[in-house]
This record gives structure tokens, C-alpha cells and sequence, in this order.
């Protein structure tokens, strides 16, 4: 018996001077972790990603339009990407406008493609620029004396980059623009959102010189801008197995609408839209962005086809992981019958 305790007290000894764990090797000096869990990393002109919220959400805009004849350019310093498994390229915009803004006889959101670039030297082509948004997709600017379906809050829009695009070793260069010519001015245009900051580098700027084509040229970094940084920015991903869900996927059906609902599960949900299609295999989006619960979402009926459709949900997390529903048959022609429910109550996913 006094053998089997002086084991005891020897082993608990030994489990006494056992160092501490050592903290997770990715954490930095000064940074403190709650758990380790795959989240996104956001790399921008300021790291508090909260503070981009001036000029896209209301107010006094600065004439921060993304432009036909107006690009945006920021340095940013090199981005270890070693541990991330996706890497995408984004802006935060807001304010886009209607073909009548500011009055409200003509609410058709004004179209244009908005596009963003990334190299390691201040020079952008076709070889190194990605489709960002539409601006019809984008919040739209409030009229002052009416209501309109669509106005928000500023949003992150976001474009997927090959991980090869982005540099450990030296500065990485952003740049956004549109390629519409009713982009011309602040009054026609969706604004980039901006953040006061005490940087003193020379690390943003503006050019004017551009027709909607990728900025480039000798005098490609032509106007600096000191004290306030735009909202572009790296979004690096990691290796996760989430999923999202769709549940509860139904449609009610008349003859000029088709009012559709649906529920999450998700981690992070940042949007949502509908998607149809003929076939079940080539699916196309025809509703807005939603950014928040609940779903609801009316489609007119003039607007679709008269012959049979499917219809489902999708939505994407902060991960950048898609879910769909089930799909829903819309028949040729329904009148006033509800539609046809082909299991919308079991969501399934998809990884992207």
C-alpha cells in the first residue's frame, strides 16, 4: 500500500511540472484568441473592418463614386496566404441609384458593371481584373421624398482571386471602377464606402483618366488621397467543412405573383436570393440580394416565363460556403393553386 502511494504522489509530481501549452502558433504578439475555429481573415487600409462607414450609407457622400471615369487604387502590404484555402477580392458599396433619382417616376435601378483589379505594381489589365457586382444588385441611394423597395445599409461585395494572385513578399495594389458610362458622377453612381485614419503612408489614390477600362499608364497613381481610406480589401479563407441549409422553401402562387419564404441554417449568413430554372441544371438568379432574415421574396409573374419552371433558394456565409433548397415546380399558366412542393423542407449544400 505505501508502493502504490509513493507511485501516486511520484506520477502526480511529474503531471505538476509539465510545461503549460504553448499558445496557438498563429497567434500574434499582443492578440489574444477565444477558440481556434476557421473564420475569414480581412485585410484592409485599416484593421477595425467596421470603421468603412462613411459616404455609402447616407449622408454627405464626398463625391466617393465608382466610376466610368473614376478608379480607385490602394496599396496594401504583402498577405501571408500560406494556411488559407480561398482568396477573394472586395469593396464595400452602397447608394446605387434609380434612373429618376432624385424623384421617383422611373424607380428602374440604373445598370453597370462594376469591376475590381489586383497586382503587385500599380498596373491593371484584362489578365488581372474580376467582375465584382451589378449595380442594380447593390443597396440603392433613398429618395427624399418617397419610399423605395431596396434602400440599405452599405454592403461587402466580394470576387473569388486564384490564392497565386495575392503576394507574401511584396505590396499588393487594389483597384475598382465600372465600365458603364451613366457612371460619370456622383448623382448617377453607387459610392464606396470610407474610414477616417492617422496613416501618414502614401497608400491610396484616385484616377480620373480612366474611360472604363482598368486603370494603367505612367501616371496611373495621379491624384493621392491622405486621411481617409476606402473599403477595398483582401478576404482569405481557410480549409472548413461548414455547411448551409435552406429550409422551409415554398411558393404561393397567383396569376400575378409568386410569393416565395425560406429559412437558414447557417454559420454567418450573409445573403440570400432565388434562382431558376428550366432543367434542373442551368440555374439563374432573378431576385435581389438578401441580406437578412426573414426571407420573403414576391416575383412577378410577367416577368417570368408563361411555361413550367423550377424554382429554389440559395444562400452563402461569411465563409463563402452556397446551400440550396430543394426545388419547387411552377406550373404553365397556375392560377390561384399553390405550388407544387418537391421537398422544400430538406435543404441540401454545396461547398463552394
Amino acid at each position: 500500500m505505501k508502493i502504490l502511494f509513493s507511485l501516486l504522489l511520484l506520477i502526480s509530481g511529474i503531471s505538476a511540472a509539465q510545461p503549460a501549452p504553448a499558445a496557438p502558433a498563429e497567434a500574434e504578439k499582443g492578440t489574444t484568441y477565444a477558440v481556434k475555429s476557421p473564420v475569414p481573415a480581412y485585410f484592409a487600409l485599416t484593421k477595425d473592418v467596421s470603421s468603412f462607414y462613411m459616404y455609402a450609407n447616407g449622408g454627405f457622400n464626398a463625391d466617393w463614386y465608382v466610376g466610368y471615369n473614376n478608379s480607385w487604387i490602394v496599396k496594401l502590404p504583402p498577405v501571408p496566404t500560406g494556411t488559407y484555402a480561398k482568396a477573394y477580392i472586395g469593396a464595400k458599396l452602397g447608394r446605387a441609384k434609380i434612373t429618376s433619382w432624385p424623384q421617383s417616376w422611373d424607380k428602374t435601378p440604373i445598370p453597370g458593371k462594376i469591376y475590381m483589379a489586383v497586382n503587385q505594381e500599380p498596373k491593371f489589365n484584362s489578365d488581372n481584373m474580376y467582375f465584382l457586382a451589378e449595380a442594380a444588385d447593390l443597396p440603392l441611394e433613398p429618395l427624399p421624398n418617397d419610399s423605395l423597395e431596396g434602400v440599405d445599409s452599405a454592403k461587402w461585395f466580394w470576387s473569388e482571386i486564384p490564392l497565386s494572385r495575392i503576394s507574401a513578399e511584396k505590396p499588393n495594389y487594389l483597384a475598382l471602377w465600372s465600365v458603364s458610362r451613366y457612371f460619370t458622377a456622383s448623382s448617377s453612381s453607387p459610392i464606396v464606402a470610407a474610414a477616417l485614419s492617422d496613416d501618414k503612408e502614401e497608400n491610396v489614390w484616385l484616377n480620373r483618366s480612366i474611360r472604363g477600362n482598368p486603370p494603367s499608364g505612367p501616371d496611373v497613381l495621379e491624384t493621392p488621397i491622405s486621411g481617409i481610406k476606402p473599403a477595398l480589401a483582401f478576404k482569405l479563407v481557410p480549409f472548413n467543412d461548414y455547411k448551409v441549409f435552406i429550409k422551409g422553401f415554398m411558393g404561393e402562387v397567383n396569376s400575378s405573383n409568386i410569393l416565395v419564404s425560406f429559412s437558414t441554417i447557417g454559420e454567418d449568413i450573409r445573403a440570400a436570393w432565388i434562382e431558376m430554372s428550366y432543367d434542373k441544371f442551368e440555374w439563374s438568379r432573378v431576385s435581389r440580394y438578401m441580406f437578412r432574415a426573414p426571407y420573403f421574396y414576391s416575383l412577378k409573374r410577367e416577368d417570368l416565363s408563361k411555361d413550367m419552371f423550377y424554382l429554389r433558394a440559395a444562400a452563402v456565409d461569411g465563409l463563402e460556403n452556397t446551400g440550396y433548397s430543394k426545388e419547387i415546380t411552377i406550373a404553365a399558366e397556375q392560377e390561384e393553386t399553390p405550388a407544387e412542393n418537391s421537398g422544400g423542407d430538406s435543404g441540401t449544400e454545396s461547398n463552394s
